[in-house]
């Protein structure tokens, strides 16, 4: 019975890990297993994409060089966004996204951006790379809670390798509203045509 018992929590320290493991593993792999990709190996000039805002800002100057992070102010931002590319063309870009403070406190509202236009004095189309990366700059509209608030935001947009998205606002067109920083989100799906 002692044997058996002893066993059993050997047993028990091997397993627990291996099943953390499986779980990290299944994670991953539904994530990656939920995208659809067509295979390339030459960029594409027509796909569609859309996935997850999901991100946090820090209320601090973009020039402090040290913060306690116990204290600094954060918002999370969480919502979705899409994009569609046809001919090498923007057809369409959008972002909507709750932003609040963590603490749940009142100060909640919404973010859409929208009107994306691409600066492309010199016609160069927009390409997919074969590993699904691409940037995009331009000008676009952000509105808070549903009404416009800055127009002609000066923005970049950047895809990396399929997976993640990053959405630089200049700061000085929002009235510091973003504090100089990046919003950050998943890539969930990839239609290549």
């Amino acid at each position: 019975m002692k044997k058996e018992l002893l066993m059993s929590r050997n047993a028990i320290r091997i397993i627990l890990p291996a099943i953390a493991i499986a779980t990290i593993l299944t994670c991953f792999i539904g994530l990656t297993l939920g995208q659809t990709t067509t295979a390339t190996t030459k960029p594409t000039n027509t796909f569609s994409m859309n996935g997850a805002i999901s991100s946090l800002v820090l209320g601090m100057p973009p020039n402090t060089k040290t913060l306690d992070m116990s204290t600094v102010q954060k918002f999370i931002l969480s919502g979705d966004w899409n994009m569609t590319v046809d001919k090498g063309n923007l057809t369409s870009f959008a972002a909507n996204f709750y932003t609040g403070p963590i603490n749940g406190g009142i100060t909640n509202h919404t973010h859409q951006l929208s009107n994306f236009r691409v600066n492309n004095s010199n016609n160069i189309p927009i390409l997919l790379t074969p590993d699904k990366s691409v940037s995009i700059s331009g000008i676009l509209d952000v509105g808070t809670n549903g009404k416009k608030a800055w127009n002609d935001v000066h923005t970049t947009v950047v895809i990396s390798n399929g997976r993640t998205i990053a959405i630089s606002l200049a700061d000085k067109d929002t009235q510091r509203h973003f504090m100089g920083q990046q919003i950050y989100g998943i890539v969930k799906r990839i239609n290549i045509y």
